[in-house]
């Protein structure tokens, strides 16, 4: 059996002309075809246009996605080729911009050997029968280049929505993914290429449709940042040291993003202990200001980013209670060092307070990470813990004060 999925999002008025092509193209074939219609939580009557055709397409079968934070094209997709029941899959766009006719070629490559075959309009251009707009055309020719560097080498044209596939070589492609919008391609791609799966690239006929829109600098944008994300979701410490820095950089990401927090929640310390000492204000008073400002702002980021993922069901105000509570732990040692550094010393005071930072940032990081932010709830002996922790730093900084 071979199965066509298409992807479909708010096409009640175009998904009929290619539907009726598509019954019109099985009905000349010999195999056994299957068609997966995935409606991406459209709000039109795009899956009624497609039940619509259950008498005239045998096996067709109509899913809808309900609107998810993942939706998008790439989810569609992903859905289509899970439930696709053929040992051949392709998915092709909605508009049919490559025809269906085209099939043949890409099952011909199936047929000799390839596990996955796809169309491509950079091959001979000249099948490109109505172009894109310049601006859409330069943007896609950018990506390629940008794909060429980070991901997938020695495909010229990863995005042509018209792809088959072997499913018994290529499902765990579809069970791993993890990009469902416009990267999709690329991942599964870039997987395949790991993996050892012999890809080959077909010329196809192509007809652009006006009426699909991209935005220039958002949609760009979002293209770029999915090439980082396949980098780093498949990042392994097996492979090459790119490979292994990924693995770094995303394995360890609640570090590096308390870390990039930090610069800026050093940025508000710093900069407004700079502005109150310069006002005349003692260095040990202008501290807990600072300190404290940086806190609420820490608090905010590492909230909505850093930690984010991360399932905390303990309500918002008790969590930067609690954040709160682990900071006095940070301020005790941000205070001892400066005694330390700036009294006992000597050393100016911007640059005792700027070695203070790194000691804070680490103590801040193990506790906010395992403690405040944690998905388990804290128990009443850790409290205690931390808070005979707190006091002891607080008594051992009033001491140093004492003794200066």
């Amino acid at each position: 059996m071979i199965s066509i999925v298409i992807p479909t999002y708010n096409e009640e008025a175009r998904l009929a002309v290619s539907l009726e092509k598509l019954a019109a193209f099985l009905k000349k074939r010999k195999e056994t075809f299957e068609v997966v219609v995935v409606d991406d939580a459209s709000t039109d009557d795009t899956s009624k246009v497609a039940q619509g055709f259950k008498e005239k397409i045998d096996n067709l079968k109509v899913i809808r996605l309900e609107k998810s934070p993942f939706a998008g094209k790439g989810l569609a997709v992903n859905k289509g080729m899970l439930a696709a029941k053929g040992e051949i899959a392709l998915f092709t766009d909605a508009d049919f911009s490559t025809p269906i006719e085209e099939i043949d070629k890409l099952l011909e490559k199936l047929n000799s050997g390839f596990d996955i075959a796809i169309g491509s309009r950079a091959l001979d251009r000249s099948l490109v029968k109505q172009h894109q707009n310049p601006l859409r055309e330069l943007m896609g020719r950018t990506f390629n280049i940008l794909v060429q560097i980070f991901t997938v080498r020695g495909i010229v044209d990863t995005q042509c929505g018209f792809k088959a596939f072997r499913m018994p070589q290529t499902r765990p492609l579809f069970e791993g993914q993890r990009i469902f919008d416009f990267g999709f391609d690329v991942e599964l791609l870039f997987e395949a290429q790991k993996k050892g799966l012999k890809i080959v690239e077909v010329p196809v006929l192509w007809f652009n449709d006006a009426r699909s829109t991209v935005n220039p600098i958002i949609d760009s944008t979002k293209m770029f940042l999915d090439l980082i994300k396949i980098r780093m979701y498949h990042g392994s410490l097996e492979g090459s040291l790119a490979d292994k820095i990924y693995y770094l950089l995303y394995h360890y990401r609640t570090f590096w993003r308390f870390a990039i927090v930090g610069v800026s929640n050093t940025i508000v310390d710093y900069g407004l202990f700079y502005l109150l000492t310069r006002s005349e204000l003692d260095p040990l008073v202008a501290n807990p200001i600072s300190v404290e400002t940086a806190i609420i702002w820490s608090f905010t980021w590492n909230s909505l980013w850093t930690f984010s993922e991360r399932k905390n069901t303990q309500p918002l105000l008790a969590r930067a209670a609690t954040f709160q509570f682990v900071q006095l732990g940070g301020l005790a040692l941000s205070q001892i060092s400066l005694v330390l550094l700036h009294v006992y010393a000597q050393i100016p005071d911007l640059i005792s307070k700027a070695a203070t930072i790194p000691v804070v940032l680490v103590f801040n990081y193990l506790l906010n990470s395992r403690w405040t932010f944690s998905e388990r709830a804290k128990s009443s002996s850790s409290w205690i813990a931390y808070g005979s922790l707190v006091l002891v730093l607080f008594l051992i900084y009033f001491l140093l004060q004492g003794f200066s």
